[in-house]
């Protein structure tokens, strides 16, 4: 049986525990842009075959902190698509692993690259944000490179909450209540 000393002291620490820590809420941001690349500048190389324009879409999903969580980019007329699961180099068919980088400098700038060796040949694109400019731009190696841009890009963006993690003061005092009621249920046993 349970006797009322121990019950007081119990949840003087379980509310202890509760109200010297709060709950860290993380959100992570999406933001998805679509629109109409006109091309901007091509390398003597490329000319005639990249064309002049091409429909894009695309997203990034990145936390408050700036850590890059998921994204993809699919420029139509190059057929091509980038994202975390490609893996592969597009257009010279061998698997390589891109080395990935996210600079957040605010929400409405920020630039994506994703580079597949561009020292040794491979290709390395560059998606970035300016306020409602939108540019992609693509290095391929000795061929030279292009840059596409869209100065009025349609992009939105939203918040996601992430589950809420308790932070320490709350687990230990939850702990330390589930502790004392185990020993105070043992002690009423014996």
């Amino acid at each position: 049986m349970l006797t009322s000393k121990f019950l007081p002291s119990t949840l003087g620490i379980f509310v202890l525990g509760l109200s010297f820590s709060s709950t860290a809420n993380a959100q992570l941001i999406r933001q998805e842009f679509e629109g109409n690349f006109d091309l901007f500048d091509v390398s003597s190389i490329l000319e005639n075959t990249i064309p002049d324009n091409s429909d894009y879409s695309g997203f990034v999903l990145y936390s408050e902190n700036g850590t890059l969580e998921d994204w993809e980019v699919n420029v139509n007329e190059l057929d091509l698509t980038l994202n975390p699961n490609s893996g592969r180099n597009p257009g010279l068919g061998s698997d390589l692993i891109p080395d990935i980088s996210f600079d957040l400098a605010s929400p409405s700038s920020w630039d994506l690259s994703v580079d597949f060796g561009i020292a040794f040949d491979a290709p390395r694109f560059t998606v970035e944000r300016e306020a409602s400019e939108i540019t992609f731009t693509g290095e391929l190696g000795l061929a030279g490179g292009y840059v596409y841009s869209d100065p009025s890009a349609t992009i939105t963006q939203t918040s996601i909450p992430t589950t809420s993690v308790p932070e320490p003061g709350t687990l230990l005092g939850l702990l330390a209540v589930g502790g004392l009621g185990f020993a105070t249920k043992i002690k009423a046993k014996v």
